[in-house]
């Protein structure tokens, strides 16, 4: 009897988890262009470039000519491993326990920006651009055997495709000698997939030897649509604040498919099964909104500082009001040589990880950064075919080090069945990046 129980859960339980993955993806991003990443994307009130389109599209009127920035790739791995995710009661109160361990290798063309001078209204700017914040491939295993009243060997694999494109654009405009506004607008495309492939054998080599093997696969896609307003004001020459409000992600149109495939053979009664699920208009609003407020100190040539803090909030899907902090600083080693270092945070919009399903995972996200850049007589890849006023190469490094929590599964073979395990899950990523601002 137990060990039909245990195979319903098994059915029920494995393809649910990887559509959680699917759906309860990090919240982390990539940081976006080249000097605002070296300020660990602390750029809202000193946003000085085309990137500012992201930013802050106020500080597009800081811009005096054609101006391009490319952060050409970024070159990311991660790693992560949740210990005794699976859980399976060997002895009343003891359990047998596997990890889950998951790592993604990434090669993502971040952004394409471009901004040029119009003077149309004045002092203004239009810019235009293509984002790629988000794009990995995740793979993730649990293997390993177990004893008991149930004896089980698993082996599960599993994997998710997510990628997000933005396209832009935005204006911004100089109000006065030290007043600074602009306006952004974009839509957007997310694709997410996820499937697994499972195989477990019950009392393996025993009178009762089962043999489940799953093949599940999940897609989600949505277009989405965003705008944000923005300011900038330089109480003297040297001191600058900035705010920025970004509306809430909205999914014009959503859907997601699933489809399992199972097989079972073994003395217990099963069955092999196909099943396939549709659902169009999955959700609505997939980011809430956020503000910006930023502070920036500079010294032409010399150096430069920023603080800025994010508020996000919001009261349905994801409880958690949170403050981001990102700061950086900028040094001139020489006129044509500068390094920049930031500290950024990415906290979780989830409250917490509960017993419910739609909160099984929760991740807190610490990142710092560090970066070259080398201008005109410095940059290696500076030609003189390219009739560039400015051109700098950037190179920098980032470390991200996640921190949260995630909803584990446990099977109770002796003792009642009781709630699941909440398991401490950390995430490593290391990343590169190379970045081009080209002025005309």
């Amino acid at each position: 009897m137990i060990k039909n129980i245990l195979l319903f859960v098994l059915f029920i339980i494995l393809p649910y988890t990887a559509f959680a993955f699917l759906e309860n993806y990090n919240n982390y991003q990539y940081l976006i262009g080249d000097r605002a990443a070296g300020f660990g994307g602390g750029y809202c009130a000193i946003s000085n470039d085309s990137t500012a389109l992201w930013y802050n599209p106020a500080g597009l009127a800081n811009i005096n000519d054609e101006r391009l920035n490319i952060s050409a790739n970024t070159y990311s791995y991660l790693t992560r491993n949740s210990k005794h995710y699976w859980q399976i009661e060997e002895s009343a109160g003891k359990y047998e326990t596997l990890d889950l361990r998951e790592q993604d290798v990434s090669v993502v063309p971040t952004s394409v920006a471009y901004a040029r001078k119009l003077q149309f209204l004045g002092n203004d700017t239009i810019a235009f651009g293509i984002f790629v914040p988000l794009q990995d491939s995740l793979e993730a295993t649990i293997a390993g055997k177990a004893y008991g009243t149930l004896n089980v060997d698993l082996h599960a694999t599993y994997r998710i495709n997510s990628k997000a494109y933005y396209g832009l654009i935005g204006y911004g405009i100089e109000v006065t000698p030290s007043l600074n506004a602009g306006i952004s607008t974009g839509i957007g495309y997310f694709q997410g997939k996820g499937g697994a492939n499972i195989a477990a054998y019950l009392d393996a080599g025993g009178a009762n030897q089962n043999e489940i093997a799953m093949i599940i696969n999940n897609e989600l896609t949505a277009y989405t649509f965003f705008s944000g307003i923005g300011a900038q004001l330089a109480l003297t020459p040297r001191h600058h604040v900035g705010i920025f409000f970004h509306s809430p992600i909205y999914r014009l149109h959503a859907s997601r498919s699933e489809s399992q495939t199972t097989q079972q053979v073994g003395p217990i009664t099963g069955n092999s099964s196909a099943t396939t699920i549709t659902d169009d208009d999955y959700k609505k609003v997939i980011m809430p909104a956020y503000i910006s407020f930023g502070y920036g100190y500079t010294r032409e040539y010399a150096w430069s500082w920023s603080v800025e803090g994010i508020v996000h909030y919001t009261t349905s899907d994801l409880p958690n009001k949170v403050i981001n902090i990102r700061t950086g600083i900028e040094l001139y080693l020489t006129q044509n040589l500068i390094v920049r270092t930031g500290f950024f945070t990415d906290l979780s919009q989830k409250d917490t990880v509960t017993q419910d399903s739609t909160n099984d995972e929760k991740n807190d996200f610490y990142g710092a950064t560090i970066s070259l850049s080398f201008g005109n007589e410095l940059n290696p890849l500076r030609d003189e075919a390219v009739k560039a006023k400015n051109m700098w190469t950037t190179v920098g490094v980032v470390y991200q080090l996640g921190i949260g929590h995630i909803r584990g599964f446990r099977f109770y073979t002796v003792s009642p069945e009781g709630d699941m395990p909440i398991e401490k899950q950390y995430t490593h990523r290391y990343s590169v990046y190379i970045g081009e601002s080209i002025a005309f």
